[in-house]
C-alpha cells in the first residue's frame, strides 16, 4: 500500500493473479518476495509488516509444485534477514 497505517505499519498484499497453474514457478514467487523485502528494508521506513495473502486463485496444482525444500530455504533466509534487521545475531 502507499500509505503507512496510522500505527506506521506497512500493509503487504499479495495474491494468485491466474487459476492457470501451468506458469506458475514457485521459485519466481520465492524470488520476488525476498527482492521486494530486500527493497523495503533498505528503502522503507515503517514499524512493522503486514502481509495479507489472496489465495482465492491458488488451486492444488498449484501446491503441487511447492518444493518443501525449497520453501524451508526461503522461511529461513526470511528469518534470518529479520533477525539482522533487529542487530540479534
Amino acid at each position: 500500500m502507499p500509505q503507512l497505517t496510522p500505527d506506521f505499519d506497512r500493509v503487504i498484499i499479495y495474491g494468485f493473479p491466474k487459476n492457470d497453474s501451468k506458469n506458475y514457478d514457485t521459485m519466481n514467487f520465492y524470488k520476488q518476495m525476498l527482492l521486494m523485502q530486500e527493497v523495503r528494508m533498505s528503502e522503507d521506513y515503517c514499524h512493522s509488516d503486514i502481509i495479507i495473502g489472496d489465495f482465492n486463485n491458488f488451486t492444488m496444482s498449484h501446491a503441487a509444485k511447492v518444493n518443501l525444500t525449497h520453501l524451508k530455504k526461503y522461511e529461513l533466509c526470511v528469518l534470518v534477514s529479520a533477525l539482522v534487521i533487529r542487530n540479534v545475531c
